[in-house]
C-alpha cells in the first residue's frame, strides 16, 4: 500500500518510549515497537525508549508503503531505509495523513486503514 508522502521531508522528530517522524503534507508516522534503520554509514537497531535516533530531519522520502502483514518501509534520498515489522502483540506502527488517513500496524499482522477523504465518496 502506498502511503502518498514520497517525496515529503522530514520535519520534526521525537525519540522517547514512541518514535515520532513528523513529514512535509501533513504526514506523521509513530513507531511504538523496535525497528531497523539501514543506513549507508551502517545499519541499526532502533529499540523505542533505549537507543538514540540519528538525525532524520531533513531527508526526503523516496518510498513510504506498508505490506499487508503489518510491515512500514519508508525509503529515503540519501539510501537510509526504516524498516518496521508487525509486532505480534501490539500496534507496531501508525500512519496519520491529512484528510483523516490513518493506517495502523495491527497485533498479530495486517493493517487497519481509515480515510476521511475516500469514506465520503
Amino acid at each position: 500500500m502506498d502511503l502518498k508522502f514520497a517525496g515529503q521531508r522530514v520535519t520534526a522528530q521525537e525519540a522517547g518510549y514512541t518514535v515520532a517522524l513528523v513529514f512535509g503534507g501533513g504526514y506523521e508516522v509513530r513507531i511504538e515497537t523496535p525497528f531497523s534503520l539501514r543506513q549507508p554509514s551502517g545499519d541499526l537497531e532502533v529499540t523505542p525508549g533505549e537507543t538514540d535516533l540519528p538525525e532524520l530531519i531533513g531527508r526526503v522520502v523516496t518510498v513510504a508503503n506498508a505490506d499487508d502483514e503489518g510491515g512500514l518501509r519508508i525509503d529515503f534520498q540519501d539510501g537510509s531505509r526504516l524498516l518496521v515489522a508487525a509486532d505480534p502483540d501490539y500496534e507496531a506502527w501508525t500512519v496519520a495523513g491529512p484528510d483523516g488517513l490513518k493506517v495502523v500496524s495491527e497485533p498479530g499482522g495486517g493493517l487497519a486503514v481509515w480515510s476521511g477523504a475516500q469514506d465520503g465518496a
